[in-house]
């Protein structure tokens, strides 16, 4: 794998480490973790600086029967939790190197939104307009001009992208926001992208507008 030039931001990876990303943000963060050693680096920054501050916390006085409610509560029989099964790994995406995090995720049937494009969204809760999905483009093509109505992060899985900011391989992160209106050309090599957006993207063309209802993003 190429190095990767293109990390999250720090916002967003405190965030994460809050547990204030919804799941399909936190998958694409955690995806992108598997992959980054120095995103890696900066969680556990994160966690010695988390650490630090609980020291300095000033303490307060706790009501009078903590001490018991924390012993019932030690000694109160856990139920065994339910042994996680990893779901069956779609077979359209079985015989591509996917970091574990992914593989381990759930994702609805693909459905094709354009000619050598397809689709799979993240088989979780809706959460307000968020979405989250796997695309998947063949290699060579350019996606319609497009601005953003929120926040973006695209993870680039296998392939590579270029855009007006640079060129995009596997483990780089790029994040787009309201404003940034850009049209993503695909190298020889078909692309597969893991994307979080909270809003659907705005077409500018009217093909993509076309396009939009039929892929769904």
């Amino acid at each position: 794998m190429t190095a990767i030039n293109h990390h999250l931001d720090e916002v967003i990876l405190l965030d994460y480490h809050r547990g204030r990303l919804n799941a399909g943000q936190s998958l694409l963060v955690e995806t992108h973790l598997e992959m980054c050693p120095h995103c890696r680096t900066s969680l556990r920054l994160f966690d010695a600086i988390g650490a630090s501050m609980l020291e300095d916390i000033v303490p307060v006085d706790m009501a009078d029967d903590a001490l018991e409610l924390a012993l019932a509560r030690i000694e109160r029989p856990e139920e065994a939790p339910e042994p996680r099964v990893a779901p069956e790994l779609p077979a359209y995406l079985k015989g591509i190197d996917l970091p574990e995090s992914v593989r381990a995720a759930a994702f609805k049937p693909r459905y094709w939104g354009a000619p050598g494009v397809w689709m799979a969204h993240l088989d979780a809760p809706k959460d307000g307009r968020g979405l989250t999905y796997l695309m998947h483009v063949k290699g060579g093509m350019q996606m319609p001009v497009h601005d953003h109505q929120g926040l973006e992060m695209t993870l680039v899985l296998t392939g590579c992208f270029s855009d007006d900011r640079g060129a995009y391989h596997p483990g780089d992160c790029v994040s787009c926001d309201e404003g940034d209106h850009h049209s993503p050309l695909i190298a020889a090599d078909d692309c597969l992208c893991l994307i979080a957006a909270n809003a659907p993207i705005a077409p500018k063309t009217l093909l993509g507008k076309l396009l939009q209802p039929f892929a769904r993003i």
